[in-house]
C-alpha cells in the first residue's frame, strides 16, 4: 500500500513539474543559478594580468589563471580556434573600441561551467561600469544569408577580408559558447554609433549556443544576420535596444529564452524584446532567397515594472515586419503596451497572418494584446483571430509575484511559472 501511495505521489509530482514548465522558460530547477549575474555593476572582478590584442592566427587557449585585457579589435583568423577555459574573465578596454571578431572558418570554444562561467565584461571598476563600455563579440560563419553573393560585411577597421560572413553551409560550425556572460557591450566607433553585444553573421546550425547572458548592452543583446543558428537558454537583461534582433534571411530556432526589460534602461527607440525584419539593406537583398524565419519556443518576456510607468516608456514586446515568418509558442509575455505589434504593411488576412503563428501564448498585463500598425485594424480583430481555441492563447492580468516562482529575487530571480498561476 505504501509503495502504491509513493508511486501516485511521484506521478502527481511529475505532473506538477510539467504544469509548471508548460508555459515560458522550462526546467526542473532554476537554470539561472550559478552562472548568471543580476548585479553586474557591483560584481567584483580580478585585475587584469595579460593583454589580448591584434591578430590571433593560430590556436590559442586563454587560461583561467589569468585575467585578460581585451584591447582594440582582436580577430581570430586563419581557421584558428580560440579556446577559453571555464572561469576565465576577459575585461575589455573602455578607452578605445574593443571587440572580439571570430572570422569565417575560425572558431571560438568558450565552454564555461555552471559554477565557473566565462565572462566578458568592462575594465571599469565596481559601480562605474555602464552600457557601451566596449564593442562586443562578432562571429562570422559560412551559412546562407539572403543577400547577393550570400555575404554580409560588418563595419570594422580591420582588413576587409576578415569582416565578411556568409556562405552555403547550413550546418557550419563556428564553435561553442556555453555558460557565458557578456556585460556592458555596445560601444560604437564614434559617439553616435551603437554596436551589439553578440552579433552572429551567417552562423550555421553546427555552432553551439547555450546558457548565454547579455547584460546592459548599449545596442541589441543578440543580433542574428542570416545563417541557421540554433540556441537555448539565452538571457537578455536590461539592454537598451532589442534583446533579440533577427534579419537578412536568418532561419533561427531558439528555445528557453528569457528577456528582462526595464523601461528606465531602454533607449528612446528600438526598445523591444524581439525585432524581426526581412533585411537591413534592401538594395543588397536577394528576394529570390528565403526570407527571415524565426521560431521561438518556451520564451518568457518580462517588463520588470509590470507596465506601471509613464506612458511612452513601455513599448511593444515583439515587432514583426513585412515578409517575415514567425512561429511563437508555449511562451509568456507580461507587462508591455502590447505583446505583438505588426508592421502596417502586413495584410490582416489569412495569407498575411498565416506567416505569423501564435500558439499557447500567455499574454499578461498588457494594455493591448495584439496590435497592427494599420489604423484600420482593431485590436479586437487580431485578438479574435488568435483567440481561436485551436491556438490555445490566453489573456490575463496578474502581478509578476503571482505569476512567477520568485521574480523579485535580487540575486537570482526565478521566472518559471508558479504552479497554479495559469489555470
Amino acid at each position: 500500500m505504501k509503495k502504491t501511495i509513493l508511486l501516485i505521489a511521484l506521478v502527481l509530482s511529475g505532473l506538477s513539474i510539467q504544469a509548471q514548465d508548460n508555459w515560458g522558460i522550462v526546467g526542473g530547477n532554476n537554470w539561472l543559478n550559478g552562472w548568471s549575474s543580476f548585479n553586474p555593476v557591483g560584481k567584483d572582478y580580478p585585475q587584469t594580468t595579460k593583454i589580448l590584442t591584434g591578430n590571433i592566427s593560430s590556436d590559442l587557449t586563454l587560461t583561467n589563471l589569468e585575467t585578460y585585457s581585451l584591447v582594440g579589435e582582436v580577430y581570430v583568423t586563419n581557421n584558428a580556434t580560440l579556446k577559453i577555459e571555464p572561469g576565465t574573465v576577459i575585461r575589455a578596454n573602455s578607452d578605445q573600441f574593443s571587440a572580439l571578431i571570430i572570422t569565417k572558418g575560425s572558431k571560438i570554444v568558450a565552454e564555461g561551467q555552471v559554477i565557473n562561467p566565462v565572462v566578458f565584461t568592462s575594465d571599469k571598476p565596481v559601480n562605474a561600469r555602464k552600457a557601451g563600455d566596449w564593442g562586443g563579440i562578432f562571429i562570422l560563419g559560412n551559412a546562407p544569408i539572403n543577400t547577393f553573393g550570400s555575404m554580409s560585411r560588418i563595419e570594422s577597421s580591420i582588413p576587409s577580408n576578415f569582416v565578411v560572413g556568409g556562405g552555403d553551409n547550413v550546418a557550419d560550425n563556428s564553435g561553442v559558447m556555453k555558460n557565458v556572460r557578456i556585460e556592458f557591450a555596445g560601444k560604437g566607433k564614434d559617439r553616435y554609433a551603437v554596436y551589439d553585444a553578440l552579433t552572429l553573421v551567417g552562423v550555421g546550425s553546427g555552432t553551439v549556443f547555450e546558457s548565454i547572458q547579455v547584460s546592459m548592452s548599449n545596442g541589441n543583446a543578440f543580433k542574428f544576420i542570416g545563417g541557421n543558428p540554433k540556441a537555448s537558454k539565452l538571457v537578455a537583461y536590461r539592454c537598451k535596444s532589442s534583446d533579440f534582433d533577427f534579419t537578412q534571411g536568418v532561419i533561427a530556432n531558439i528555445s528557453n529564452g528569457l528577456a528582462i526589460r526595464n523601461p528606465y534602461f531602454s533607449a528612446s527607440s528600438n526598445y523591444r524584446a524581439v525585432t524581426i525584419n526581412a533585411f537591413i539593406n534592401k538594395d543588397l537583398t536577394d528576394f529570390s532567397k528565403p526570407s527571415t524565419n524565426v521560431t521561438l519556443d518556451n520564451f518568457t518576456i518580462v517588463n520588470e515594472t509590470d507596465g506601471k510607468v509613464a506612458d511612452g516608456l513601455v513599448k511593444e514586446a515583439i515587432y514583426i515586419n513585412k515578409d517575415c515568418y514567425f512561429d511563437f509558442k508555449n511562451s509568456v509575455v507580461t507587462g508591455f503596451s502590447s505583446s505583438l505589434f505588426l508592421d502596417g504593411k502586413i495584410p490582416i488576412d489569412e495569407e498575411g497572418l498565416s506567416k505569423i503563428k501564435l500558439r499557447r501564448i500567455f499574454i499578461n498585463n498588457c494594455k493591448k494584446n495584439i496590435v497592427s500598425e494599420n489604423g484600420g485594424v482593431t485590436n479586437d480583430d487580431l485578438e479574435s483571430y488568435y483567440g481561436k481555441l485551436s491556438y490555445g492563447n490566453r489573456y490575463s492580468v496578474l502581478k509578476s509575484e503571482d505569476l512567477f516562482v520568485d521574480a523579485n529575487n535580487p540575486k537570482t530571480p526565478d521566472f518559471r511559472i508558479k504552479i497554479g498561476s495559469i489555470n
